[in-house]
């Protein structure tokens, strides 16, 4: 569908509800839905109500890209109701029939139709057939040259009763070009920040929800996106979701820190473009161009098309407000070579070498996962030259390599992909000539699937950065989600990754406890190791467990085990998540408790393991524990750690 243009508000509105024309190529408005009723169009059951809706209408998701205050919208009474919508007779003559459309995305019962002579000649559907998705309106239009003369009418259909049983039409014209569009990001971002507010006010103080992880203000978020130091200040975008606590309506959320630990949230970055076809803005990353600006680059996802990869540029020195790069779409999934890629090629990420600039994408073919590799062709970073595939990998093995990263690390190359499963790495060598990348070591960053999509940033000290997603919260609770706290990542001797907590979180420790050294724990015995908190920082070294079970429990306020941390023979398992630690000597663990958040970092960070746990609010109480015999608690401190928003503060 070629994008339309964009003009101001008025100027649409004013063509749009005028009377019909007299002059040939003026638009005719079929139906703008404005009024308290349908006018003459006639309806039947019970799905389209007595008139249009103003919005969304009770249970159901927040409905976007309508223009004026009314549209039809078929969820009267939830999805279970039925029924039609018919137009009057009308005379085609002009070139197109154009028209916004969303909702469900079912052939035949949730459609609207062309009908001619009798006959069903054209229709369309939303977009929406599985959980999830969004309440988007979407331009769509007809080419009805052939039908020239014909008396049509238009019926609108909704003759389905499950999950996206209904469907949302507005503003039907016929014209001889699409209608010129509002530039809508200052109203799609005001509505959005709005939802957040509102959300963020019925919150409340929630005692599970973390205290001193990253978190948005209310609702939503998943990946980490853009993650980037530059002029004094830690840039961190995110996936965001601003009309719930669920995923849908992807939006790129924004904040900035000082420090890796405190945190302000600044007004949501990226919009879903819908007069664009947008209707969500996808992961991705930043990097600074050659004229010393600071640029994002995302994946562009809308109905009926592949993915493609956009870019946006800041309005203003603060990078606070961003529009849309004019030569997008950057990338797309046809290569110049005529190699194709499979329409959910996503997540651009963007590394240096060697003076050069490159770009990775993950993307797949009809049998592998692949990583293609770009360079940039010039220093603003618009332009992208495709060079071939970095990394692939059988079908059979990866199902798809979401949110690649692809960096250079102590003397190495890692590359970190999310494939719907825990986050894995690989470490090795990168052929610049024929820029193909070959591993040496593989394996999981982190142990657990509950940290997922990373991302990196380089501090100014040079240490790398590593970002993560925390998933797995119930969803209801008006938020959901979270980041892991920012990891330190080096390479180990064995080239295989090194991960601790950065050492910036040292400034959230309050009181401290420590035993005066070892402790031996018979068999059955149970010390606590630290003070009732819900907020803990614990550094303890596990001796040989012998025969038996040595570990550490976080128990409630009513003396149940909310989770465990078990070293049994060469395994540790946090919290039901077995981390194969391969040896039986001592063990160093630092853990990070936040309410609902544990963190571990095993063996001199070389395992790690992130998990959600069913903290029910209060405090938790840590101890050490030996089971089926005796076994040494070497050391253990324990700190009482700062929130870092308000809310959450005691």
């Amino acid at each position: 569908m070629p994008r339309p243009h964009r003009t101001a508000p008025a100027v649409l509105l004013a063509a749009l509800l005028i009377a019909p024309p007299t002059i040939a190529d003026e638009p005719v408005v079929l139906a703008d839905f404005e009024g308290p009723d349908y006018g003459p169009w006639t309806s039947s059951g019970a799905a389209f109500g007595p008139g249009p809706a103003r919005g969304a209408l009770p249970g159901q998701m927040s409905v976007s890209g309508f223009l004026g205050e009314g549209l039809v919208n078929s969820f009267h009474r939830g999805d279970g109701t039925t029924g039609t919508l018919s137009s009057p007779e009308f005379t085609i003559d002009r070139d197109l029939i154009w028209f916004l459309i969303g909702g469900g995305g079912f052939e035949g019962t949730t459609c609207i139709e062309l009908i001619v002579d009798g006959r069903v000649v054209r229709s369309a559907t939303g977009p929406n057939t599985e959980p999830g998705g969004s309440e988007l309106l979407l331009p769509r239009q007809w080419d009805v040259r052939d039908l020239l003369g014909k008396v049509a009418r238009i019926r609108i259909v909704d003759e389905e009763t499950g999950g996206w049983g209904h469907i949302n039409v507005d503003h039907i014209v016929l014209c001889d070009e699409p209608p010129e569009l509002p530039d809508e990001r200052d109203e799609l971002l005001a509505r959005a920040q709005k939802a957040v507010a509102e959300a963020a006010d019925r919150l409340g103080a929630d005692p599970t929800r973390p205290a001193f992880h990253f978190r948005p203000p209310a609702q939503w978020m998943n990946d980490p996106n853009g993650t980037i130091h530059v002029d004094g200040s830690y840039h961190l975008f995110y996936q965001h979701n601003p009309y719930g606590d669920r995923w849908g309506h992807m939006h790129w959320g924004h904040s900035r820190s000082t420090d890796l630990v405190h945190w302000e949230h600044l007004p949501i970055a990226l919009w879903p473009s819908q007069r664009e076809g947008e209707e969500h803005v996808f992961s991705g990353c930043s990097a600074v161009n050659g004229d010393g600006e600071l640029m994002l680059f995302y994946t562009s996802v809308g109905p009926g098309r592949p993915n493609e990869q956009w870019a946006a540029l800041p309005t203003d020195a603060s990078r606070l407000h961003w529009e849309k790069h004019p030569g997008n779409p950057l990338l797309t999934t046809r290569m110049p070579d005529g190699t194709t890629f499979g329409n959910g090629m996503r997540d651009p990420f963007i590394f240096r070498s060697s003076g050069r600039t490159f770009m990775v994408v993950g993307a797949d073919s009809e049998t592998e996962a692949v990583i293609p590799i770009f360079e940039a062709a010039d220093r603003s970073l618009s332009n992208w030259e495709y060079k071939g595939i970095l990394w692939r990998s059988p079908k059979s093995e990866m199902e798809f390599p979401e949110c690649p990263n692809f960096f250079p690390l102590g003397g190495k190359f890692v590359l970190l992909n999310s494939p719907y499963r825990p986050v894995e790495y690989r470490v090795g060598t990168l052929d610049l000539d024929t820029l193909t990348f070959s591993p040496e070591t593989e394996g999981r960053i982190d142990q657990s699937g509950q940290f997922y999509a990373s991302n990196i940033a380089t501090a100014p000290d040079g240490r790398c950065i590593l970002f993560g997603w925390v998933r797995g919260f119930p969803e209801g609770r008006g938020w959901n989600g979270c980041l892991a706290l920012p990891r330190e990542l080096s390479l180990g001797p064995d080239n295989r990754p090194r991960q601790a907590p950065v050492r910036e979180l040292e400034a959230l420790r309050g009181r401290r406890s420590a035993l005066d050294g070892p402790i031996h724990l018979s068999a059955g015995e149970e010390r606590p190791i630290g003070p009732p908190s819900d907020r803990l920082e614990l550094r303890v070294r596990l001796g040989a467990p012998g025969p038996g079970r040595l570990g550490l429990r976080l128990l409630g306020e009513d003396g149940q085990a909310i989770a465990e941390i078990v070293r049994e023979g060469r395994s540790l398992t946090v919290a039901g998540e077995t981390v194969p630690i391969g040896h039986d000597g001592p063990i160093d663990l630092t853990v990070f408790v936040d309410r609902t958040v544990l963190e571990v970092f095993a063996d001199g960070g070389r395992f790690a393991a992130t998990r959600v746990i069913p903290f029910p609010g209060g405090t938790l109480r840590p101890s050490a524990f030996a089971e089926g015999g005796e076994a040494d608690l070497l050391a253990a401190e324990a700190w009482e750690l700062a929130a870092i928003w308000p809310d959450a503060a005691e």
